[in-house]
């Protein structure tokens, strides 16, 4: 007992180190390979449940290539952007979003106009509209939110907007999570004067790491600084404006920094450095119009009531396209579209700060069991307790998803667990292994002290030893053919046996046999078939047929379930005709004038006797020449061992091949000392039977 308490000890030490290690890894989720499988894993969750877009509050006004085609390449006349906000404020938008910087001058201003245009005088300037002040006049129409690009170092060309959030309670616990820009790329003063606000358009301040490597777009930021001051995203800016007075923006904190923000009475879950883990629905072009189309007046300005609408790039060579989780490829003003439907909706993805500590629960607890439990199971049902789990974290992953949009990460503790269990599980077979060859050793040699002690298997060896006939002595005046064979018990007793005898005076009939297993049993089972083969195959003239009947009688009385290989030939002395049958016994080999064949048995072998029951045994035929040399064998010889490799069927080939020129008293036990040479000492790894046949001709002539 204390024995098997230190080594169930020593087993578990090791799968608690990976389990410790595999906490450590969960600690570092942004590892790879943990931060792969956890967002494959999150992307399939959207892919199976995408987000319903039941509605379609926004209204996207693409810049495509019908629109470049129709009225120029880009960039476009401000008078001409100017004229396409007009169309869309006479439908009265709840507000209207451009997803475009306006940062340099327009290139028909009077003053780029009279850089182009020598001789132009300061009056002829001074007269011409300016395109930047009338697209400034048109966004004072109802609600409208510019761009703004935050830049994380002072560029040449940036500067800082000018419409920061009007009320917004710093907190500075909260607000170092959030991103921070030293300036930005913003829209001309003349021109932002006109609109209500300004929203970025960043993309998660973690661009160029393990997620935008792969391409794939998952979380989009809700609110930033650029120069100490706030600013809003793009869409959830347009979504303030809209709300007019009630839309103050107002943050939810939690231990580890922001979990949602509200505008007015909208509420969207984030993360604590004010990202959205965006739940994307499958896209649609319903709600893409072409600018083109708008400005040619092909579409009712009631379209655009009571709605978002964003103006940006829906044309190759100009957008800025993502791939989101669920496979698509989308122009980035599509992002935005989805941004507003999650605010309206107040659907977001949430993985809160005290979720990675139910995993890190879930693992330790699921580990600890699988240690404490795994080593007094079953390999089957240790197997078995590993795939529940398994299935259990998995699925409690897809529930939290449909039922409150949780990320849990499942697929990560899978790995983690893998190899723990894996070690526990090669110290349960090991040690099972190890005590059921024990038992059996301790068993076998108690049986065999036991019979050895009554002087029962010395007895049983002698009466075993006794059935077999006489090779040397049974032929004595025998000219036309010459036999030898050997027997040698793995144990004190076996399963072979072997047989030769005369049917009449011109048929010889010989015969080997392999019973399965060992032992006492073995030898037992041995003596009845040796018998029966003896008695029906003289008692049948169809081999066939006697092979059936004896199969027919080994059954009959089986309880054990043994089965036995055997090989049966009864050859012509006087013509050579050898008519044989098989059941599951090697193919006996051939050698003639130096060259070794082999009895083809591939159309006759049947199965083993007392395997199939009741198989119809057929019997075979060849001519034999004098001089033929037929070899019988039983697997102890192919199987015998040096401990790393077996005799095998080359080796086997290779000495029976040197036996054409030699007696045939001589060649069995030349066979066997080649065995036991190889085996160098080890113990025979079943029992050896041979025999030899030569045939010498009609008239015959001796060895």
């Amino acid at each position: 007992m204390f024995l098997s308490v230190i080594r169930a000890g020593r087993g578990r030490a090791f799968p608690l180190l990976l389990l410790i290690l595999a906490a450590g890894l969960l600690a570092y989720p942004d590892m790879q390979p943990l931060l792969g499988i956890r967002e494959a894993q999150f992307d399939h969750y959207q892919r199976v449940l995408p987000r319903e877009r039941d509605s379609e509050p926004v209204v996207i006004v693409g810049i495509d290539s019908q629109s470049l085609v129709k009225l120029g390449q880009w960039p476009w006349s401000r008078d001409l952007i100017a004229a396409l906000v007009d169309k869309i404020q006479a439908g009265r938008p709840l507000a209207l979003g451009i997803d475009v910087v306006f940062a340099e001058r327009d290139r028909y201003s009077p003053e780029i106009l009279a850089k182009h245009i020598p001789g132009m005088t300061a009056n002829t300037r001074a007269s011409l509209p300016d395109p930047d002040e009338k697209l400034a006049r048109a966004l004072k129409g109802p609600p409208t939110v510019l761009a703004v690009v935050g830049l994380s170092k002072a560029l040449p060309g940036g500067r800082h907007p000018s419409k920061p959030l009007p009320v917004f309670d710093q907190d500075a616990a909260r607000d170092r999570f959030l991103p921070h820009f030293v300036s930005a790329l913003a829209s001309r003063p003349v021109i932002a004067s006109g609109a209500a606000g300004e929203g970025l358009i960043n993309a998660t301040p973690e661009q160029g790491q393990a997620d935008n490597q792969r391409g794939v777009l998952r979380r989009v930021p809700t609110l930033a600084f650029v120069h100490e001051l706030p600013f809003l995203s793009l869409p959830l800016e347009m979504v303030r404006v809209a709300l007019g007075t009630e839309g103050s923006v107002q943050t939810e904190e939690g231990p580890q920094g922001m979990q949602a923000i509200r505008i007015g009475d909208y509420r969207l879950p984030v993360q604590r450095n004010g990202e959205l883990l965006l739940h994307f629905g499958r896209s649609s072009s319903n709600y893409y119009l072409s600018a083109a189309d708008v400005l040619a007046g092909m579409h009712d300005p009631e379209i655009f009531r009571s709605r978002f609408v964003i103006i940006g790039f829906n044309s190759t060579g100009l957008q800025d396209r993502v791939v989101t989780p669920l496979g698509e490829s989308l122009p980035g003003v599509d992002i935005h579209a989805q941004v507003i439907e999650s605010v309206l909706a107040g659907q977001a993805l949430q993985r809160p700060y005290w979720l990675p500590w139910v995993e890190m629960a879930v693992l330790l607890g699921v580990g600890l069991s699988l240690i404490a439990f795994i080593p007094r199971l079953r390999a089957r049902y240790a197997v078995l307790s590993f795939a529940l789990a398994s299935i259990a974290m998995l699925t409690g992953g897809y529930l939290a998803f449909f039922a409150a949009r949780y990320l849990f990460d499942g697929a990560s503790l899978l790995l983690l667990l893998c190899p723990p269990f894996i070690s526990l599980l090669g110290n349960t077979l090991i040690t099972a292994e190890t005590l059921r060859r024990n038992a059996e050793a301790q068993l076998q040699q108690s049986r065999e002290e036991a019979a050895r002690m009554n002087g029962e298997l010395d007895a049983a060896r002698r009466i075993q030893m006794g059935l077999l006939p006489d090779t040397a002595r049974l032929f004595p005046d025998e000219r036309r053919f010459s036999v030898s064979a050997l027997l040698e018990p793995a144990r004190a007793v076996g399963g072979d046996y072997y047989d030769c005898f005369m049917l009449d005076d011109r048929r010889l009939c010989v015969a080997i046999g392999d019973v399965s297993g060992k032992g006492v049993p073995a030898s037992l089972f041995m003596a009845i078939s040796k018998t029966l083969t003896g008695t029906l195959t003289r008692r049948h003239a169809e081999l066939g047929t006697a092979l059936r009947d004896i199969e027919a009688e080994l059954d009959r009385e089986n309880p054990e379930y043994l089965f036995v290989t055997a090989f049966i030939g009864i050859l012509d002395v006087e013509s050579g005709h050898l008519d044989y049958v098989c059941a599951g016994h090697d193919a006996p080999l051939i050698v003639r004038n130096g060259q070794l064949l082999s009895i083809d048995t591939r159309d006759i072998a049947g199965p083993p006797l007392c395997a199939a029951g009741g198989y119809p045994f057929e019997s075979a035929g060849m001519q034999l020449q004098a001089g033929d040399l037929l070899c019988l064998f039983t697997d102890g010889v192919t199987e015998a061992t040096n401990g790393t490799d077996m005799f095998g069927s080359d080796r086997l080939r290779a000495a029976i091949a040197t036996c054409g020129t030699v007696p045939v008293q001589d060649c069995a036990p030349a066979l066997r000392n080649a065995v036991r040479r190889f085996e160098a000492g080890h113990p025979p790894a079943d029992d050896l039977t041979l025999l030899f046949l030569r045939w010498h001709g009609p008239t015959g002539a001796q060895d």
